[in-house]
């Protein structure tokens, strides 16, 4: 009897489930903060939260490593974004399992005689808003800059 009961009450508690896919749950939005530290060019970048001027900083040979600060793989897909704002350059590099991304200076921002501002995007999970959503530096050479 115990055995009949058992079963009852198990087959009673599958029969409550479903396989309706629009009774699945999706995850709740969450709002993430990040910041950038590292190396960029010849500047030192900590805590970068916003836009950043970095005047006459612009290495264009070698590369520079970054660390999206606040990374965790279940907020950010492991690919940022470079985008020189000038000339529309730019390039797409994978980031490691600890937040830090390596990129080649003279594709990202190489190709500018005299200002070189570069928005950093990373890709966020789909529930995912980032604040910001993107962090640009800003730098020019030789006393010359302007905001564009």
């Amino acid at each position: 009897m115990k055995k009949f009961l058992i079963f009852a009450i198990l087959l009673a508690l599958y029969g409550c489930t479903s396989d309706d896919p629009s009774e699945i749950v999706k995850p709740e939005p969450v709002e993430i903060h990040w910041s950038l530290s590292g190396t960029f060019g010849n500047a030192t970048v900590d805590s970068a939260k916003a836009d950043t001027e970095l005047p006459r900083m612009v290495k264009r040979t070698g590369t520079s490593t970054m660390h999206l600060d606040g990374f965790d793989t279940a907020y950010f897909d492991k690919k940022i974004s470079l985008r020189h704002l000038q000339v529309s350059a730019g390039d797409e590099v994978d980031i490691d399992d600890n937040g830090n991304f390596t990129f080649d200076n003279q594709t990202v921002f190489g190709l500018c005689e005299n200002t070189n501002s570069i928005k950093i995007i990373p890709k966020a999970k789909e529930n995912v808003t980032l604040r910001p959503s993107a962090i640009i530096l800003y730098s020019y050479i030789d006393g010359y800059y302007q905001y564009q």
